[in-house]
């Protein structure tokens, strides 16, 4: 992979997490904590899963891609 495009990439990926982390650590909580919303126990696990659910696909997507990225290299 070129540096430029691995530089790229890497910015990308870079606004990609900040977002993410600001929409779902703090955006999406803190409104819900400005509003009053009280956490009901279907909440809290809807949460959970979601989070779960979003670790999960970060996990084999982080383990998948430079699997392919590899093969990819060998098939050229």
């Amino acid at each position: 992979m070129k540096d430029q495009r691995l530089a790229n990439e890497t910015r990308l990926y870079t606004r990609w997490a900040t977002g993410l982390t600001l929409v779902l650590i703090v955006i999406w909580p803190g409104i819900m904590f400005a509003t009053g919303f009280v956490y009901s126990l279907t909440y809290f696990k809807a949460w959970v899963v979601l989070a779960f659910g979003w670790m999960l696909t970060a996990a084999v997507f982080i383990t998948i891609r430079p699997l392919i990225e590899l093969y990819r290299e060998y098939k050229r």
